[in-house]
C-alpha cells in the first residue's frame, strides 16, 4: 500500500483511505486546525462533529472514491448518533497520513525520513546513537519535534 493509505471497514464494506496534501489542506480549512491538531483532538475526547465527518469523507475521495459518492457515504453512515463509533476510523486515517501505513516500504517502521545518527568520526569515536537523547522512541513524538516550530 502506498504511504499514507489506510484499508478499514465503513458502512457498506472495505474502504481505502488517504489524505494527502490537498486533501489535508481542506481539512484543516473545515475544522480550523492543523491535522496533528486535529488528530490530537480526537485522541483526547476533544473533538468537533467536522474532525471526524470531514477526516472519514476527505480520507474516502483520497483513496479514489468520487467527491458525491464519498459525501453520500458519509452522510448515510456518519451521522446522527453514530459520530464516537468513528472516532478510532478518523483517528486511524489522520495518523496514517502523518506517520504513515503499516507495511510502506520506502521506510522501515519506527525511523522518520532523513533521521540519521552521527557517525563515530562526528562525535569523537563513541557508537552511534539510535535514539535521540532523552527520547521516549515513539514515533509520534519524533514527528511531533520535528514539525513543530518550523
Amino acid at each position: 500500500m502506498p504511504s499514507g493509505e489506510y484499508q478499514a471497514a465503513f458502512g457498506d464494506g472495505e474502504h481505502i483511505f488517504r489524505l494527502r496534501i490537498g486533501e489535508l489542506e481542506e481539512l484543516q480549512e473545515k475544522c480550523d486546525a492543523g491535522p496533528e491538531f486535529i488528530l490530537q483532538r480526537i485522541y483526547s475526547g476533544a473533538w468537533l462533529v467536522a474532525d471526524i465527518r470531514e477526516t472519514i469523507r476527505l480520507g474516502l475521495i483520497g483513496g479514489g472514491m468520487p467527491p458525491t459518492q464519498a459525501l453520500a457515504l458519509r452522510n448515510r453512515y456518519c451521522g446522527e448518533g453514530a459520530l464516537f463509533t468513528h472516532k478510532a476510523l478518523a483517528s486511524a486515517i489522520l495518523a496514517a497520513a502523518l506517520m504513515g501505513s503499516e507495511g510502506d516500504e520506502d521506510e522501515p517502521p519506527g525511523e522518520m525520513k532523513g533521521e540519521t545518527s552521527p557517525s563515530p568520526e562526528d562525535d569523537g569515536g563513541s557508537p552511534a546513537s539510535t535514539k535521540p537523547a532523552g527520547s521516549s522512541g515513539s514515533t509520534r513524538k519524533r514527528l511531533r519535534r520535528r514539525t513543530s516550530g518550523g
